[in-house]
């Protein structure tokens, strides 16, 4: 078990900051012994206090680790510094801001021989202490509230991140339950929204998702490989103090790190993306789903009146070229049927409703097109912005009738047959959601396969792009929009042209014969405008049943159908899931080994394992191929957790004294490698990362308060003394 995020600051008792030269006086050149037993990789035995000649200075076994280095040299420590000088230090070390004279002068005048301790406890029981020094572990965690790179797109829910580590240094939270849930918060029982947005840790860093995105295979698994690397060196670097990125390429050129090692500790992580995630619990998302239930029923009855007061009272809108309401009968001409829509007078608007807009769908019309110039839109629904939009028409230069559905790819469909001749054709689309079908005087004349956008997201390496989208309280129906007819007027496309009988159908139609007659309304159809002569100023939906009731009591009735909508839908995106940009997770493919890095050079499969050069605790995590995502991080989570793993409290105390010292006892917090460099007090490091333990196992107030005795040398002036001149320092 590892201590709470206090604790070592209660053993270092840390008020003052030293000068330089106090610890600096004999950085050891320990390196390693035999090959594995680097100092840093060697279990943590708790060293016996050392010797000293003046034991009367001594109020802390810390302090006899640095009297017997200043005695080597033959130094005296500096005295003591005075009253004020130690809370300035102290206040500023702890909360980061100054005392007020109040403070200062209560602090000066309290003689009780607990003032120092009363003084370090209120520090570090205020709400700023958090803040202070969740700053020093954003640092290390790489965090960040926009992605980098070119674009540095904001994170708008990273900041629950930063709150989630200031409240943990606050709440004194177990320092191996920070470890755990920052690697595996998601899988860690029983679930917290805490241990949700914890693992934000994981994904803090720079993201390029620009080539995450990329419609390359092979640039996205390249765009994998470099954020898997980010993301090993962040948790290599911040809890063990390894830089096992390095041996990406090859095995590592100085420490006992073999490249197998890299590939299997990525095979922990290789299921983990960038993205948002929601953070309610298993329990919170039942209570918001049996919430939200009665209110989505109600919004959907509400659409549904809507909807057939929207088609009895606003049907089809005449609009001129300038897209201004006309009089119907200066848009008509001969039809094929009766009368038809002259495109190059005008075109038709009319609201869309909610069959309109998803699949299965069948549009139809017939058209007599006479230049293949310029797009002659026949029929289009929604703006194209939206997922819902369809339009069918005739492309420019070929005149060949297509389709485009920018929801999903491929998004335009030609049919390869030119219908720009000036006679009249029968035209249709049918699309089923991933099978598209274009007709052309009652043939196929074009058949696709098409796919969802947002699945072909979802389904690609990265999810990321559709996770970092809020989430919603639900899944309300797409926006309605309007349909248009002849006409796109939002981007000022038209038709060169007439247009008869249109037709919408929900479902597919898989034949549609030619027939010397107007198309009848059946059980499937939705819309149908025969687009003969208007009734009033509109034309009628004949879908629709004849209209009953009078105008005015419909309007009354929308008016007041409409405010109540308007109302549940404010009170459902009241209830929007809160989201916290901490990673979103998949079951990764087998990890193998990439030769020399190379991604398309693919050697043996590794299983998800930890550091081989540690011995204890064992780097075989009982995993194999097929373990789930979770599972491996949260092994791995445990491992580095393990009080005998002999990284994990030597890199955190070091990062401690590090913070309040300007210097760690090892001078390069993150690389305890050989290339890093070798702590100045050895004992001292395991003296305290062993204390670090122990306090923690032992919790006991009566063995805890001799622990936490002020150290000497932390109340000392900044001006040094020596026992010789020639040491003056």
């Amino acid at each position: 078990m590892v201590p709470a995020m206090k604790t070592p600051l209660r053993i270092l008792s840390v008020v003052l900051t030293l000068t330089a030269g106090v610890l600096a006086a004999s950085a050891r050149d320990e390196g390693a012994g035999a090959k594995g037993e680097w100092w840093s990789l060697r279990p943590v035995v708790r060293p016996a206090e050392p010797a000293v000649r003046d034991r009367a200075w001594v109020r802390n076994p810390i302090d006899t680790f640095v009297l017997q280095k200043l005695e080597e040299q033959r130094l005296l420590p500096a005295r003591e510094a005075d009253r004020a000088t130690f809370i300035r230090r102290a206040t500023f070390d702890l909360i980061g801001l100054p005392p007020t004279l109040e403070e200062i002068d209560a602090f000066v005048a309290d003689e009780s021989p607990d003032a120092h301790e009363r003084l370090i406890d209120r520090l570090l029981a205020s709400p700023h202490y958090g803040e202070r020094w969740a700053r020093h572990w954003l640092d290390v965690a790489r965090f960040g509230e926009s992605d980098g790179f070119e674009n540095d797109k904001p994170r708008d829910h990273a900041w629950r991140y930063r709150d989630y580590v200031i409240q943990s240094f606050n709440d004194d939270k177990p320092y191996n339950q920070f470890i755990k849930e920052q690697l595996a918060g998601d899988a860690l029982e029983p679930i917290t929204r805490d241990s949700l947005v914890a693992t934000g840790f994981l994904v803090a860093g720079p993201w390029d998702e620009i080539q995450y995105v990329a419609k390359s295979k092979t640039e996205k698994m390249r765009a994998h490989e470099e954020q898997m690397e980010e993301l090993l060196a962040a948790v290599s670097q911040t809890f063990l103090g390894m830089t096992v990125h390095c041996a990406r390429c090859h095995d590592h050129k100085f420490d006992p790190i073999p490249q197998a090692d890299y590939y299997r500790l990525k095979a922990v992580f290789d299921g983990f993306d960038h993205g948002n995630r929601p953070i309610l619990t298993p329990t919170e998302r039942q209570e918001h789903e049996a919430a939200i239930a009665p209110i989505q029923a109600r919004i959907k009855e509400l659409k549904s009146s809507l909807d057939k007061l929207s088609n009895r009272a606003a049907h089809a809108i005449a609009r001129d070229v300038n897209g201004k309401d006309t009089v119907p009968a200066t848009v008509l001409t001969d039809g094929r049927f009766g009368r038809a829509l002259d495109a190059r007078r005008g075109h038709l608007e009319a609201k869309s409703k909610s069959a309109f807009q998803e699949p299965p769908i069948t549009v139809e019309c017939w058209a007599k097109v006479n230049s293949k110039a310029a797009f002659n839109i026949l029929v289009a629904n929604n703006v194209k912005e939206s997922p819902a939009h369809w339009e069918i028409y005739t492309y420019a230069g070929s005149g060949e009738f297509s389709a485009f559905l920018p929801g999903y790819q491929p998004s335009e469909i030609k049919s390869g047959v030119d219908i720009t001749d000036g006679a009249w054709h029968h035209v249709a689309m049918s699309f089923d959601g991933s099978r598209v079908r274009l007709f052309v005087d009652g043939r196929v004349v074009k058949e696709a396969k098409l796919e969802s956008r947002l699945q072909a997201e979802e389904s690609s390496e990265s999810r990321a792009e559709s996770e970092k989208k809020p989430a919603k309280a639900g899944t309300p129906t797409q926006a309605v929009g309007s349909i248009w007819i002849g006409a796109y007027p939002p981007h000022r496309l038209g038709c060169d042209g007439l247009v008869d009988e249109v037709r919408i159908s929900r479902g597919t139609r898989h034949e549609l014969p030619l027939a010397d007659a107007p198309p009848d309304k059946d059980d499937s159809t939705v819309g149908l405008w025969h687009l003969d002569e208007p009734a009033g100023a509109r034309f009628v939906n004949a879908a629709e049943p004849p209209v009953s009731g009078d105008a005015e009591s419909d309007a009354r009735r929308t008016t007041e159908l409409t405010a109540e909508l308007k109302q549940l839908e404010s009170d459902f995106a009241a209830r929007a899931i809160p989201q916290s940009y901490s990673g979103v997770t998949r079951q990764p493919e087998p990890t193998f080994v990439f030769l020399r890095g190379d991604i398309q050079k693919a050697g043996p499969q590794v299983i998800a394992a930890a550091l081989s050069a540690v011995r204890m605790p064992t780097p075989a995590l009982r995993l194999d191929a097929d373990s789930p995502e979770g599972r491996r991080r949260l092994q791995f989570a445990e491992w580095v957790a393990s009080p005998v793993n002999p990284l994990t409290a030597r890199v955190m105390v070091n990062r401690v004294w590090q913070y309040h010292f300007g210097t760690g006892l090892v001078d390069t917090p993150s690389d305890f490698g050989s290339s890093g460099g070798r702590p100045s007090h050895p004992e001292l490091l395991d003296w305290l990362a062993s204390e670090y333990v122990e306090v923690a196992e032992s919790r006991e107030p009566e063995v805890e308060s001799q622990k936490v005795q002020p150290s000497t040398i932390l109340a000392l002036n900044s001006q040094p003394s020596t026992l010789n001149a020639p040491w003056s320092i």
